[in-house]
């Protein structure tokens, strides 16, 4: 038999062993947090679903030496992290320092208020306060509160090339009227990033991510099985790049469902297993993104064309892309969040607008597909058929890719559908702590609490990065995206933050919680079965281990909220941070620990930079227009 088709069959082979291991022995467990956070919503309807799974629980086995080194270096990135920034370079997180004092919204003559509710913590203790904001910014105020404070950096003789700067690379597109180059964040950010870079004499946190950005440091690797990791620099020469595929099959948990796909010149020693997602998302995706963001720092072309040919090459060679039932939509979301930036961010040199038609149609025939298909028809037949709690971190990822896209193409109709998309997802992902989701099962909800968070933190951060970058997106487009739920972004940034503080000090999460502790923490599993989370219930259920099947009655219903994965991403804190603290003057305590303790933010998988994009410019390019307010009338206020 050849080796290739040995290969084909270890799956099945492995699901033998397992069904034919007693039921409750120690040949099987998947229970460990790097297990279910990798491996546990993987579907486990057929054989193959069963053997997908196996591959995964036992691909994920971290043993505690491993686990505890890897605890180590990300702690010690960090503090590499806080030695490029020190604190006094974040003006922007000093609670009694001149960015705390309270803002002038017109309350009544010009914008109505809305009271947010938001959680509060005294060690584990926590309650909810109310802070008031603008109910919602229109489009109308959004642009004269911009103009204003541009206008007023024009008089002033030390940022008035931030004004110059902005006026002669801001474009404004007649058919769409989107506003160019808007990727990651707007040109005025783009402008004040440019500045602040070539002037290190002025005190500001893009210093510190920058120096990040460029040479990696302070970043801590996403180290695979094997010891390969991506890089985490962002180099002008030498990128091993692009890895362009002509077919991409992606399994759930980002497998490969034939590793011939692979690009020829795939890195050695990265796990050839799942090639499409590593080439398309964890070594293109973001090197693009990451060489544009170099490009508007520095002005040095080198940067631009290596994120140029990334696009290109995709775009050339790219002609089919999947599987649309498994991670597809998934891996082209986050890939296409990513591309799209990075050729906005590029659109008006020669070289961008003769890309830019070609990537057009390619994102329109490939990729769009996919996406479309998934929240258009697979999520709407699954509400329709009574699925419940169905939104979460591929819906936001989507409306991102979908915001972006539409930016970048000019496309109306679709940044629409990405914005409705928006609106429906975190609705439904944020709706708990609130009115009737305040108790649910008898457990008390915390607002803040999204539909993945007692899933996995990680996941969560996966699904509040991409809604929080698709706002700003949205945001320099004129449209507040930041306000639906009633802000309740705010509130689930200050909540996971307070968790992902707790578990970087060891002390104890908030009251309901407790700390999943690689399965410790939970009680022991009926023999023979372990637990599963499932997303629909919000419930930790007895699966079991033989049938993968869950046990009648096998509901975990001791009202504890369990918590695992863990762990700081660089996943929008600083753009929601700049909103609703920057521009609403809203006080969110825990969200600015959690950027004392992590920041700089770095760029991993889809989302970050926000350091470097976003990071204390509301103070000048909001904060001083709103004197705009005064010479607005009720009507100009409300367009």
């Amino acid at each position: 038999m050849q080796f290739r088709q040995l290969l084909l069959l270890l799956p099945c082979l492995v699901l033998l062993v397992a069904l034919l291991a007693p039921a409750g022995s120690a040949e099987f467990a998947c229970n460990s947090e790097r297990q279910v956070v990798s491996c546990g919503q993987l579907p486990v309807e057929t054989a193959s679903q069963q053997a997908e799974y196996i591959a995964c629980c036992q691909a994920n086995v971290v043993t505690p030496a491993a686990a505890a080194e890897a605890t180590r270096v990300a702690a010690a990135a960090a503090v590499v992290r806080q030695e490029l920034q020190p604190a006094q370079m974040r003006p922007d997180l000093d609670p009694n320092g001149p960015r705390s004092t309270s803002l002038n919204f017109r309350w009544g003559s010009c914008l109505k208020r809305r009271l947010v509710v938001m959680p509060t913590f005294v060690g584990t203790s926590w309650t909810t306060v109310k802070q008031t904001v603008p109910s919602t910014l229109s489009r109308n105020v959004i642009n004269s509160v911009r103009d204003r404070a541009l206008s007023i950096l024009a008089t002033r003789a030390a940022l008035s090339s931030v004004h110059n700067t902005y006026a002669s690379i801001t474009s404004v597109n007649a058919a769409s009227s989107f506003v160019h180059p808007a990727g990651l964040s707007g040109p005025a950010e783009l402008a004040t990033l440019r500045f602040r870079v070539a002037n290190p004499n002025f005190r500001s946190p893009q210093l510190g991510a920058f120096s990040v950005l460029l040479s990696g440091e302070g970043v801590p690797p996403k180290t695979y099985p094997g010891g390969w990791a991506p890089p985490t620099n962002c180099p002008a020469e030498g990128y091993a790049g692009p890895l362009a595929m002509s077919k991409v099959q992606v399994l759930y948990g980002g497998r490969e469902a034939d590793s011939a796909n692979c690009p020829a010149n795939f890195p050695a020693g990265a796990p050839r297993d799942i090639c499409g997602h590593i080439s398309f998302v964890e070594m293109d995706g973001q090197m693009a993104i990451k060489q544009a963001m170099a490009y508007w720092a520095t002005s040095d072309m080198r940067y631009a064309n290596n994120a140029l040919s990334i696009i290109e090459a995709w775009t050339n060679t790219n002609a089919a892309f999947g599987l649309q039932k498994e991670n597809g939509p998934l891996e082209a979301g986050w890939g296409l969040a990513c591309m799209a930036k990075a050729l906005e961010l590029l659109r008006d040199l020669p070289r961008g607008r003769a890309i830019l038609p070609s990537f057009v149609a390619y994102v329109d025939n490939i990729l769009m597909p996919l996406m479309d298909t998934y929240v258009i028809g697979m999520t709407i037949t699954a509400l329709r058929n009574g699925a419940k709690n169905v939104y979460g971190n591929w819906h936001t990822t989507i409306a991102d890719a979908m915001i972006s896209f539409g930016v970048l193409a000019d496309d109306r109709g679709r940044y629409n559908i990405g914005t409705e998309l928006f609106m429906n997802a975190t609705r439904d992902y944020l709706k708990w702590g609130r009115g009737m989701m305040s108790t649910v099962d008898g457990v008390q909800r915390i607002p803040g609490e999204c539909t993945e968070t007692l899933r996995d933190i990680y996941h969560a951060e996966f699904g509040l990065g991409s809604a929080l970058q698709a706002a700003e997106m949205a945001f320099q487009q004129g449209d507040d995206l930041y306000m639906a739920g009633g802000h309740a972004l705010a509130s689930a940034m200050e909540l996971h933050a307070r968790i992902i503080m707790a578990d970087k000090k060891k002390e104890e999460p908030p009251l309901g919680f407790k700390w999943y502790n690689d399965g410790k923490g939970l009680p022991p599993a009926p023999a023979g079965t372990e637990y599963r989370f499932d997303m629909a219930k919000q419930l930790w259920v007895a699966t079991d281990k033989t049938t993968f099947k869950p046990v009648p009655g096998g509901e975990l219903r001791d009202g504890v909220k369990y918590l695992l994965g863990v762990k700081f991403l660089p996943t929008g804190w600083e753009f929601g941070y700049n909103h609703f603290v920057g521009r609403l003057g809203m006080q969110m305590p825990q969200t600015r620990e959690l950027l004392q303790t992590f920041a700089p933010e770095w760029w991993e998988m889809a989302w970050g930079l926000g350091t470097l994009a976003a990071a204390d410019t509301a103070y000048q390019l909001w904060r001083p227009g709103l004197r705009a307010l005064l010479t607005m009338t009720s009507a100009q206020c409300r367009g």
